[in-house]
């Protein structure tokens, strides 16, 4: 079976040919969702993916990620959780990609982890689905990681930290970073991965303390300023696990989805708590994930 896929993200364009879980083409451009205005999206898919559409005239087309956003294409309303390759495959919104051709945009998904809670997730799902983990706990980790919860092969729940974007924030817009020098000395992840195990337990002081906390011990020379940037990010980092174990408990091990230099970290973070991690390529479970639900549209 032949398909077409757009990984449409906010700032790339990523289109493969696929045959089965094979890729057999692919292109890429700097066209992500946020450079676009609203009825560009059919053109840069036509002109990127056009030759595929032509030369496969009967292959099923989907398009995932931040395409489904409001700023996107058009806007697919999230499923809800729990929900696996059939749930989502029943929400798939369609567009027009001429010339009778429709493609469908998955449609991403919507969950309450706690009471009072809301969370959301546009194109984690398909790279879950095609882990192959049945039942298990996920981290996706990116600039907002995602932890899920796996049971019978459906996304249970998840939720989402802010690690990411708030290391930038402080790095790049805080007076807190500010004081970061390089070459970074990458020990200044291991005493921040400490601070926030501290920070679990009875010598709880709370997160936003031990930021300030981090830029008065460079000011006072307690840290070098070589140490500071990574810190921050064992700090936060070791903050979003101790929410995440607390929101779902403390597996055995957790499945890691994440380029390789940022998965190692989470794989020496786990470890530290008595947790074994395995790291998943991305783009694999990606084909793999959207594989699972192609087959389950062809058969609705």
């Amino acid at each position: 079976m032949r398909f077409i896929v757009a990984d449409w993200g906010t700032t790339r364009f990523r289109g493969y040919l696929i045959e089965n879980e094979t890729i057999l083409d692919q292109v890429s451009s700097d066209e992500g969702v946020s450079a676009l205005q609203k009825g560009q999206h059919r053109d840069v898919f036509l002109r990127q993916c056009g030759p595929w559409l032509q030369a496969e005239p009967d292959a099923p087309v989907l398009l995932v990620g931040m395409v489904g956003s409001r700023e996107g294409w058009v806007e697919a309303p999230y499923a809800s959780c729990p929900a696996g390759p059939a749930e989502i495959a029943q929400a798939l919104v369609p567009v027009d990609l001429g010339n009778g051709r429709k493609g469908h945009i998955i449609p991403g998904l919507f969950c309450e982890p706690a009471p009072g809670a809301a969370d959301v997730m546009r194109g984690e799902e398909t790279l879950v689905l095609g882990t192959g983990v049945e039942d298990g706990l996920i981290c996706s980790a990116g600039t907002h990681p995602k932890w899920i919860l796996m049971r019978n092969g459906r996304i249970e729940r998840f939720a989402t930290y802010m690690t990411g974007e708030m290391y930038a924030l402080l790095r790049e817009h805080s007076m807190i970073g500010r004081p970061a020098t390089q070459p970074e000395d990458p020990k200044g992840f291991d005493l921040g991965l400490e601070a926030a195990e501290r920070n679990a337990g009875e010598a709880r002081v709370g997160l936003l303390h031990l930021l300030f906390s981090a830029r008065a011990s460079v000011v006072s020379n307690r840290m070098h300023s070589s140490l500071l940037a990574p810190y921050l990010s064992g700090l936060l980092t070791g903050d979003e696990i101790n929410g995440a174990l607390s929101q779902f408990g403390r597996p055995d091990s957790v499945t890691i989805l994440a380029a390789l230099e940022r998965a190692e970290l989470y794989v020496h973070a786990l470890k530290r708590h008595g947790i074994e991690a395995e790291i998943k390529d991305t783009q694999q479970a990606l084909i793999a994930g959207l594989a699972r639900i192609v087959r389950q549209h062809a058969l609705g």
